[in-house]
């Protein structure tokens, strides 16, 4: 299969994830060389995904199986959720014009050791406002915010909005929107723009990070889920019963 670089867990819908392994499902039909899937896992870049194709099809019992998704499950969780509350104080931080020292002191508490200091954080994210063009739309990849992106490299991309909004004020922040990957952060920096009272946006993010993370919770299970039953050479129609349990 070719490369699938747009695949990713946590912004797909439910259906779009399950006609992923689905498609899976087909490539492999009954056949017990699952050499496809190998090849696929060289090639997909959604790590949970990857590591369900790289476990599932080998000689792993099911037991071990689950114990090492469920492994990883909590492993990316745990990561999305930290770089949601990354983005969550940066968001609380551009809303009140906040020092971006401070903001580099709450984002450095997410760590047991903070992946960068706030001397060389402070100084990449001052070279990214210098990269502002001066006319035309924004469209260098360098600003876009995502949950994707290794921790230090997000941490100086947060740092220049708040930087920028300090600087230049909130609506500096809105020809950025268009060019943000993460949904979570576009809506936030979005309801800042618009001038939403922090009591406000702190419960909306709160809450919001909460239903996000629930929901690619369900979109693990599934996958394990489906990834089992394509290992257990189950009918397709019974795939798809499996994938139908999870839909809304």
């Amino acid at each position: 299969m070719h490369e699938h670089p747009d695949i990713d867990i946590l912004q797909m819908p439910l259906e779009g994830v399950a006609a992923y392994w689905l498609a899976l499902k087909k490539l492999v039909g009954t056949k017990r060389n699952f050499k496809a899937l190998h090849d696929e896992a060289q090639h997909t870049s959604e790590p949970f995904v990857r590591h369900l194709l790289e476990i599932c099809f080998g000689s792993m019992g099911e037991s071990r199986i689950r114990i090492l998704a469920a492994a990883r499950e909590e492993t990316v969780l745990s990561e999305v959720e930290r770089r949601y509350d990354l983005m969550r104080i940066a968001l609380l931080d551009i809303a009140q014009s906040e020092n971006p020292r401070k903001t580099m002191a709450k984002m450095a508490a997410r760590f047991p050791r903070c992946p960068l200091t706030e001397q060389r954080a402070l100084t990449l994210a001052h070279e990214l406002i210098k990269l502002i063009p001066e006319r035309g739309a924004v469209k260098d990849h360098y600003f876009d915010v995502s949950h994707r992106q290794q921790d230090d490299k997000l941490m100086v991309t947060l740092l220049f909005y708040v930087l920028l909004a300090r600087q230049q004020g909130k609506d500096a922040c809105q020809p950025y929107l268009p060019i943000i990957s993460s949904h979570y952060f576009v809506d936030g920096l979005a309801l800042v723009i618009d001038g939403m009272d922090a009591p406000f946006v702190r419960k909306w993010l709160r809450e919001h990070k909460n239903v996000l993370l629930r929901d690619v919770q369900d979109k693990m299970r599934m996958s394990t889920e489906l990834c089992l039953g394509i290992r257990d050479r189950l009918d397709y129609d019974d795939v798809f019963r499996i994938a139908r349990s999870w839909m809304r």
